[in-house]
């Protein structure tokens, strides 16, 4: 059985394109949060996620989007955040809103002879919570992890990919498709694979992406931002 492992799409419809083109028949889509917020196509963005993902949960762009509060930004993509998430409301149906608010915070679902966990944060902050993976002490992720039942736990949130076994479990993160901050313009994801896991590499055209931006009816400034995160691949 082979799953794709997403995050933090963030309304980016060249990347999500370039990943159906590479990945055309996974048997299951698990998405570990934020469709919206930050770029250019969030209507087409929410929609491909709400058909096509097997399990889902939202982020914190979606819960703020969904009417909560709009929680787990760092300061400096205040104003970007919000000036974007105000331009998803006027695109989205009630239709769309009431779908991302049925997405719940944490889902747990058993696939291919494994226990599957997500969330967009952590546990006990499954909106704003961000779990470094690959530094954090052992005795933090059992704190984190022990009485949850599974076996791959897929977080989201930080926008850097991740792997960490502990014990006889897994945790992924995927990176972010939609706005990577790993150093790269590269989008990233994960595909588990029978027990296998390997974080994947996306060259997609984030020009095309940069350029639906400076379109949208956002200040300049906050454009600019925007573009130089998605062109350099840092925050």
């Amino acid at each position: 059985m082979r799953l794709l492992l997403l995050a933090d799409v963030h309304a980016n419809g060249e990347a999500l394109l370039s990943l159906q083109r590479a990945e055309p028949q996974p048997d299951a889509v698990l998405f570990a949060g934020d469709a919206v917020g930050y770029g250019p196509n969030p209507l087409d963005c929410a929609r491909w996620l709400q058909t096509n993902a097997t399990a889902a949960v939202r982020g914190n762009h979606d819960e703020a989007l969904a009417g909560g509060p709009l929680t787990g930004v760092p300061p400096e993509l205040q104003e970007a955040a919000a000036e974007t998430l105000a331009y998803t409301r006027r695109l989205l149906t009630p239709e769309d809103l009431a779908a991302l608010q049925r997405w719940p915070l944490t889902a747990a679902l058993p696939l291919g002879g494994a226990e599957f966990y997500l969330a967009h944060g952590t546990p006990a902050d499954p909106l704003a919570g961000q779990l470094a993976a690959a530094t954090c002490r052992e005795a933090d992720l059992h704190a984190l992890f022990d009485d949850i039942p599974a076996d791959v736990i897929v977080l989201g949130h930080t926008h850097q990919p991740a792997l960490r076994r502990f014990g006889d479990r897994l945790i992924i993160n995927p990176g972010s498709l939609g706005q990577p901050r790993y150093g790269t313009p590269d989008a990233t994801y994960a595909v588990w694979e029978d027990g296998r896991v390997q974080i994947r590499h996306l060259h997609y055209d984030h020009h095309a992406t940069m350029r639906r931006l400076s379109l949208l009816p956002l200040d300049p400034e906050i454009s600019e931002q925007l573009n130089g995160i998605l062109h350099t691949g840092l925050a």
